[in-house]
């Protein structure tokens, strides 16, 4: 006979209720629960390695970890030495000869063409001696020596006149010979006379007989006034 819940006989009212919930089985249950976890730790342990590796790969395209002698920063690209130029060939230039310029024949002399200046403020200055033919009434010449003729140009410095008849001009050949004097009126070499003012100045032409074989040398002293300051030039004979 059933009772009033339709429990049969020799069942409790407790054994007549609905069952706990569905049977253990492979879907359900605490089985299950381990292999879920291990499948979202390894997707997670992917998914850093991609992004760490993704990250290294930043860092190195863009030089962070710098070159390999330590330096920082991106390498900067050097630019090349530029090529050396090749000369180009050109014809050589001529250069203009130019005329030697006098020198004395010993130490101590002047060149020709110099100036000096003495004590007292007078300037001479002698020039390069020059050949010529002396006139048939001319006194001084041999035949056989070498005529040859200067310029002795005096400019009077000092603050007084100075007597002219002072300045006394001599010359000596090579061989440190006295050289005799032509006096050649009629071409106007004759010695100087009168008397010279202050500021201005007064040129005359001294000739001289060079014999042969005397070095073709000729020094020329000049001394102005009695104080016997003498300058001397010399050279070679033209």
């Amino acid at each position: 006979m059933r009772d009033a819940n339709g429990s049969g006989p020799g069942r409790s009212s407790q054994d007549a209720g609905p069952p706990g919930g569905p049977p253990p089985g492979p879907l359900s249950g605490p089985s299950s629960t381990p292999s879920h976890r291990r499948r979202t730790w390894l997707l997670a342990l992917v998914g850093v390695l991609v992004l760490a590796v993704g990250v290294a790969g930043l860092l190195v395209g863009t030089g962070a970890f710098g070159d390999d002698d330590g330096g920082g920063g991106a390498p900067s690209a050097t630019p090349p030495a530029p090529a050396a130029s090749t000369p180009t060939a050109s014809a050589p230039r001529e250069t203009p000869a130019r005329p030697p310029s006098p020198e004395p024949a010993a130490e101590g002399l002047l060149p020709f063409g110099a100036t000096h200046r003495y004590g007292d403020g007078v300037e001479v200055t002698v020039s390069a001696p020059e050949r010529f033919t002396p006139a048939e009434g001319a006194a001084g010449h041999k035949a056989g020596n070498t005529p040859v003729k200067v310029d002795v140009t005096v400019r009077n410095g000092s603050g007084e006149r100075l007597k002219l008849v002072t300045v006394q001009v001599q010359g000596r050949d090579g061989d440190g010979r006295e050289a005799v004097g032509v006096f050649d009126a009629e071409q106007g070499i004759l010695s100087f006379d009168g008397d010279l003012l202050p500021g201005r100045r007064a040129v005359a032409a001294y000739a001289f007989d060079v014999p042969p074989r005397a070095g073709d040398v000729l020094e020329v002293g000049v001394t102005v006034g009695f104080t016997g300051d003498e300058a001397q030039w010399g050279g070679p004979l033209p």
